[in-house]
């Protein structure tokens, strides 16, 4: 299920929402103040399987965008949290 960072453009409180899907309007709300949220860019993760290999990629590596913006990794993609 995907993860989207957000930003609270009035308390600039950072939160998670968990939405099979495009994100709706009502999950850019501030849990804490209710004011509007931004979504953060991010960085993302993807695996390939053991069995393919690309441009001198070890097989089975994990390769990642970017680091994520907020500073933090979730880890749920099994890379250990790096």
């Amino acid at each position: 299920m995907p993860t989207y960072d957000l930003r609270c453009t009035g308390c600039t409180n950072a939160f998670e929402v968990f939405r099979q899907g495009f994100l709706r309007d009502e999950d850019r709300v501030c849990p804490s103040c209710g004011a509007p949220a931004e979504q953060m860019i991010t960085g993302f993760v993807t695996c390939r399987s053991s069995s393919q290999t690309s441009r001198g990629h070890a097989a089975g590596a994990v390769a990642s965008a970017s680091p994520p913006v907020s500073g933090h990794h979730h880890g749920g993609c099994g890379c250990g949290g790096h």
